[in-house]
């Protein structure tokens, strides 16, 4: 019987580490495509005629909330995750 949940537990556990590998991924496609628009505001921005440091503080502003809104989507996704867990 114990040799199941051995069985289980290995199966559970290679699957939670495709799912942080799998989420890894993602996050990093998603910072490289926030990089790129990044860029594009900053380009656009000097393109119109704003001041480059106006330009490049509205780039770092919407790097930074997109970021932070990947960030902390992801931590409410574990923290339901784990909540689902101790169920």
């Amino acid at each position: 019987m114990t040799e199941k949940y051995e069985d289980a537990n290995t199966i559970m556990s290679e699957l939670e580490s495709q799912l942080a590998l799998a989420t890894l991924i993602r996050r990093g496609e998603y910072a490289a495509t926030i990089s790129i628009i990044s860029g594009d505001i900053l380009k656009s921005a000097l393109a119109a005629g704003v001041p480059y440091l106006m330009a490049e503080e509205m780039a770092r502003d919407f790097w930074k909330a997109e970021m932070l809104a990947d960030t902390v989507a992801g931590l409410l996704r574990n923290a339901e995750f784990e909540e689902d867990e101790t169920e």
